[in-house]
């Protein structure tokens, strides 16, 4: 039997994950035995925002989209969460929900950006961020849950009505 054969660049990405790897568990390691004191994460998230931007470079330079999504939830989601951790964010005001949905919406949304002709893309990025601005809209009390909901109640066929022409038109199109 015999293995495929692995290309250099394939190597080099093993090679940075491994060493990736070796420095974060060294460094929580370290933290453990109260060696180095990082902090409540934000070692940990920062680092997550780093390998996140890390991606994006990567994706940019080996055209690849599915690095590009990726890079940028990590990037958004572990920024946020470095940021919240660094205590520039408050911590009243912080939720792991709507901020992972903005995150995953945002990541969508620029892999919209980087393919511009799969709108296809732009129903998750817009279900996602717009679930978690709402939801912070709401804790923040700038809407009412009870306007929202009268809201959702009189204008869901609209969201019927768009996804039945992006259907009509992507068919229209032939693809």
């Amino acid at each position: 039997m015999t293995t495929p054969a692995t290309t250099p660049r394939k190597e080099i990405s093993v090679l940075f994950l491994g060493i990736l790897f070796i420095v974060l568990g060294l460094a929580l390691f370290l933290d453990r035995l109260n060696v180095v004191t990082f902090g409540s994460g934000r070692f940990v998230w920062t680092a997550v925002a780093a390998f996140g931007a890390v991606l994006i470079v990567l994706a940019f330079v080996r055209r690849n989209r599915k690095s590009l999504f990726w890079g940028n939830l990590l990037l958004f989601f572990g920024g946020c969460v470095a940021l919240y951790h660094w205590h520039v964010i408050p911590r009243g005001d912080f939720y792991i929900l709507p901020l992972f949905s903005i995150a995953l919406g945002l990541s969508f949304f620029t892999s919209y950006l980087y393919n511009p002709g799969n709108f296809v893309i732009l129903v998750p990025a817009t279900i996602f961020t717009g679930f978690g601005v709402v939801f912070y809209l709401w804790w923040w009390e700038y809407i009412d849950w009870f306007d929202l909901r009268s809201f959702a109640r009189t204008y869901w066929p609209l969201l019927l009505i768009a996804l039945g022409l992006g259907m009509a038109l992507r068919h229209r199109s032939g693809r």
